[in-house]
């Protein structure tokens, strides 16, 4: 039998997700009594962390008892204490959470227009917040096609259908204040690039923090490819998911660092089940020390992102 080091004695404990709970909300309640702002995205990271624990239970995509999918994706969503007060990213969050929720209910299944509508009515909730999630919408449909098993002429439709219904809300509420000018504007927006590659125009704060989470994903990822044998094909194929959109989003970023906050929220999401999957199914001595670094990691720049947003906002 083998030894159960604190990596494992944490991942598989009841306790870890009621302690990495209440630390973040400590965290949270902490930045919103300091900036009010912080209390919108506070709500949106509460039900994404809900729809994580649903995704993880759901999909059982990690074999053992582990809650390590819903604990890594809180942490890294309390680490960035820069981006606490951003609405944006809170919904770009919450609806890329809420699309893996829905889409893998759809799994072999070309015969499910609800739970597809439903899953790309979350894309469209997001590209509200940011229109270029819209670039992802052709690696959502070969995922769908490739990974899920679902794609149909009802299910496309749906997706479609799903994808504009936040729109007819939308333009309705502008028609009503007589300004569909920005509904045009938004829409421009996709057309609209900047320099790429241009990462000095990050702060040293968000360049650590893309660094952490990039580092996360490659261990998961690498992890994953070396052992997926011991995976179910249903597991794979998500798994699988998860790494092309990661990837996606990774390159995405150094194209377009811009736009850093929004994929920022897409990799955290993406990347929590891969690093989850790790800490949970590695029994090394070598593995034990990278999961201490990377948590000793996490709680450092945690707090100094913190220090740095109580003392500089206002």
């Amino acid at each position: 039998m083998q030894k159960k080091r604190i990596q494992n004695k944490i991942a598989e404990s009841r306790w870890t997700q009621v302690y990495v709970v209440s630390a973040a909300a400590l965290v949270w309640i902490i930045a919103g009594l300091h900036h009010p702002a912080v209390i919108v995205p506070g709500i949106c990271l509460l039900l994404s962390t809900y729809l994580m624990m649903e995704l993880n239970n759901g999909n059982a995509l990690i074999r053992i008892y582990s809650r390590m999918v819903s604990c890594s994706f809180l942490v890294f969503a309390t680490m960035a204490g820069f981006m606490f007060p951003s609405v944006r990213a809170a919904i770009v969050m919450l609806g890329t959470v809420g699309y893996y929720t829905l889409s893998f209910r759809c799994y072999q299944d070309a015969h499910a227009p609800g739970w597809t509508f439903y899953a790309y009515f979350c894309i469209g909730m997001a590209s509200i917040a940011w229109v270029q999630i819209l670039f992802f919408l052709p690696i959502f449909w070969i995922i769908m096609r490739t990974n899920l098993l679902a794609l149909s002429i009802r299910n496309f439709c749906a997706s479609i259908l799903g994808l504009l219904l936040p729109y007819w809300f939308f333009s309705g509420y502008l028609a009503a204040k007589g300004d569909l000018s920005v509904l045009v504007n938004h829409f421009a927006q996709l057309a609209v690039f900047y320099e790429p590659f241009r990462l000095t125009s990050l702060s040293v704060s968000e360049l650590v923090m893309i660094s952490f989470v990039l580092l996360c994903a490659l261990i998961g990822i690498v992890h994953f490819l070396n052992q997926k044998r011991n995976d179910n094909i249903r597991t794979r194929l998500f798994y699988q998911i998860f790494i092309t959109v990661d990837l996606s989003a990774a390159v995405f970023l150094l194209l377009q660092p811009r736009h850093y906050e929004a994929l920022l929220s897409m990799l955290m999401v993406t990347t929590a089940p891969l690093i989850a999957h790790f800490f949970a199914l590695t029994r090394t001595r070598l593995t034990n020390w990278m999961f201490v670094f990377l948590s000793c990691s996490a709680v450092i720049i945690m707090l100094i992102n913190l220090w740095i947003f109580l003392h500089t906002s206002f």
